[in-house]
C-alpha cells in the first residue's frame, strides 16, 4: 500500500550549518508530492530528501531506469539545481504531510529533530509562478 507525502524544503535564512532555533526565518524553496510505502515515516522520507538533494546528477542519472523512482528523482534535482539552489544541509527544515498531518523535522548534524510548526515561513514551493519568476530574472522568455 502507498500513501501520498507532500515534501516541503525550508532553507534557513538565519543560520546555515547550525541548528534550526525557534524564530529563525525559514523560506519554502522547493515543493513536492511523493508516494512512499504507507509505513514509511516522516524521518524515512526526510532520509530520502536529503539523499536526493545532496546526491551528484552524474549518481541520479545512473539510477534513472531504477524502479524505486530513480526517474522522478532525477527530474527533481535537476528542477532544484536549475533554480540554482543550494544543498539542503544543518539548520533547514522540511514539512513532510500525509494524510492531512504535517510534522516539521530540522536537519541537524546528525539525523533529524522535530519542531513545532515554525512560524516564520515564507515563500511557495515550486509552482508555475515560482518557475516562471525565476525564468524571468535568468533573462529567459
Amino acid at each position: 500500500m502507498m500513501t501520498l507525502f507532500y515534501i516541503a524544503v525550508y532553507h534557513n535564512n538565519d543560520s546555515r550549518f547550525f541548528p534550526y532555533e525557534p524564530g529563525h526565518t525559514l523560506t519554502k524553496v522547493i515543493s513536492h508530492w511523493r508516494h512512499f510505502p504507507t509505513e514509511t515515516s516522516p524521518e524515512e522520507v526526510a532520509d530520502w530528501a536529503y539523499r536526493v538533494f545532496n546526491d551528484d546528477l552524474d549518481n541520479l542519472q545512473g539510477r534513472r531506469g531504477y524502479p524505486d523512482g530513480g526517474e522522478l528523482d532525477f527530474l527533481l534535482v535537476c528542477t532544484y539545481r536549475l533554480m540554482k539552489l543550494r544543498s539542503l544541509s544543518a539548520g533547514d527544515v522540511l514539512g513532510i504531510t500525509s494524510e492531512e498531518t504535517t510534522v516539521f523535522l530540522a536537519c541537524e548534524f546528525n539525523g533529524w529533530r522535530a519542531i513545532p510548526s515554525p512560524q516564520n515561513r515564507t515563500g511557495k514551493g515550486l509552482t508555475t509562478e515560482v518557475i516562471y519568476q525565476h525564468l524571468r530574472g535568468s533573462g529567459r522568455a
